[in-house]
């Protein structure tokens, strides 16, 4: 037994009487992965950020100084602090890319005004009132918008006026652009809201938006080994979603066994239902969601930002808890641009997330999907269903990880069977799957996991020799409860 037990920084040659005690904290760590996310987007050209370079927000002072008034990343971390004030949040912002162009659109004016009033114009879900007096013409009222707009710098286009027509120009280049829109009075006259009498709007959305950055693939190259547990983008174009997709791959991204990195990416698609559902059944990532936002007001750079998060507080809460019901602060689609309920249905089965408004007019997340839809063998596969499935399984791996590295960073490894002195630093296959089963037996407890008698029974270790330890651990994660479903009998008396 002499020497089976090692005291870490004790010499054993040491003759000089007293006491030595070394502090071992490998069972005592319960620390927890730190929970951050990622905002991807482009910033101004005129901003002092430098592109392709993860940095840690400093709030939305902070965003403006760096990326720009009105920049991709300064609204849609806005958007995400005004749900998630108090999560860790990084930038990894982008340049405009060279060849692309900035999405352009048209107010048209005609007057004179024959009452005063205000002019409730909405630049995405931004109100923009304008002043109107009694007699004022079209170039006096088109001046007047690009004053009102000058006002709002977090407007995510510029305004300029000539001859009683205004011209918008999103700030950022690129297909984005596109999906911002314009619109006039949108809450209506029971909202307070209308055009003077004599004046009439003609809006000519923006359009012809070209290119997102292609710099997106490098930067991402450069996210190193911080891990990010979701990311906010708001690009929907092929190459931009295979970025992403190969970014956070099984076998090679950062999902894979040798990164351990995780994550997950979110992101918004303006159409409507047919073209929503063309663009969902071409996709097949379990690491990306999207929703379709018809009509809203609202940008999908601001939807992207705020369904992570309400993700991003759900997963600190729990990550198996279903993110269902949240409330976003966004203007919903119109009546007629909210997607039915076999419409949601369909957009469920082809790898679409699903949101509802409530009589308020509140927008609430209904559910959150991959769009992975088709196996490898391209049968269909609802393993990646849910994005709460993954959320768990990244929770459980990171902390099954730190758990077993904590208590077996410095060992031996002897054949199974072996006798192992009290004290020694040694273990067998089995011994480190009896741990891994105390864990997982942990784990439920946190409701992350359920049936630990089934884990500890089909549990398999093995010695597979040049000190490798190899483990099959069959997880059944928690599932959400999504449809209580009742036969209703009743009687008449």
């Amino acid at each position: 037994m002499s020497g089976s037990i090692s005291v870490p920084g004790y010499s054993s040659s040491n003759r000089v009487p007293g006491f030595y005690l070394a502090l071992d904290n490998t069972g005592a760590n319960t620390a927890s992965m730190a929970r951050r996310v990622l905002i991807v987007g482009q910033m101004l050209a005129t901003a002092p950020a430098k592109a392709g370079v993860p940095e840690i927000s400093g709030g939305v002072t902070d965003a403006i100084t760096k990326y720009g008034a009105g920049s991709q990343l300064h609204i849609m971390l806005r958007d995400y602090r005004t749900i998630d004030s108090t999560g860790e949040v990084w930038v990894l912002p982008l340049a405009d890319d060279a060849a692309s162009q900035a999405a352009t659109g048209s107010i048209t004016l005609t007057g004179p005004a024959l009452a005063a009033g205000t002019l409730p114009l909405y630049i995405a879900d931004q109100l923009v009132p304008v002043g109107v007096s009694v007699g004022d013409t079209a170039e006096v009222i088109a001046a007047n918008i690009v004053a009102a707009a000058k006002a709002i710098p977090s407007l995510p286009v510029t305004l300029s006026a000539a001859a009683g027509i205004v011209t918008v120009t999103a700030r950022n280049k690129g297909l984005c652009g596109n999906d911002i829109t314009m619109g006039v009075a949108l809450l209506g006259t029971a909202g307070g809201q209308s055009v003077p009498t004599g004046v009439s709007v003609a809006l000519a959305q923006l359009a012809g938006g070209t290119q997102n950055p292609t710099s997106l693939q490098t930067a991402l190259a450069s996210l190193g080994s911080r891990v990010y547990d979701l990311i906010a983008h708001p690009y929907t174009d092929t190459a931009s979603l295979t970025a992403f997709k190969n970014l956070l791959d099984n076998n090679i991204g950062r999902w894979s066994p040798m990164q351990q990195l995780y994550g997950h990416h979110i992101t918004a698609l303006r159409a409507d239902y047919g073209a929503a559902t063309t663009f969902g059944l071409a996709q097949n990532d379990p690491h990306g969601t999207v929703m379709p936002i018809a009509d809203s007001p609202a940008s999908p750079m601001s939807w992207a930002a705020q369904l992570m998060a309400v993700t991003a507080v759900s997963m600190r809460e729990n990550p198996a808890l279903p993110v269902r019901g949240l409330a976003l602060t966004l203007l919903p689609p119109t009546d007629a641009g909210r997607f039915a309920f076999d419409e949601r249905n369909s957009f469920l089965h082809d790898g679409l997330s699903t949101f509802t408004v409530n009589d308020s007019g509140t927008v609430l997340t209904e559910r959150l999907v991959t769009t992975y839809q088709e196996n490898s063998a391209g049968v269909p596969d609802d393993s990646y269903l849910d994005i709460e499935t993954l959320l768990t399984a990244q929770v459980c791996m990171q902390d099954m990880r730190t758990y077993l590295a904590s208590r077996y960073a410095r060992t031996i490894l002897v054949a199974d069977g072996s006798k192992i002195p009290a004290g020694a630093q040694a273990t067998t296959a089995q011994l480190i799957g009896a741990s891994a089963v105390a864990r997982y037996r942990w784990q439920c407890t946190q409701l992350w996991a359920q049936n630990p008698d089934t884990f500890a029974q089909n549990i398999v270790c093995e010695n597979a020799g040049g000190g490798q330890v190899r483990l099959k651990l069959p997880y059944d994660f928690a599932n959400q409860l999504w449809v209580i479903a009742a036969d209703i009998h009743f009687t008449k008396s």
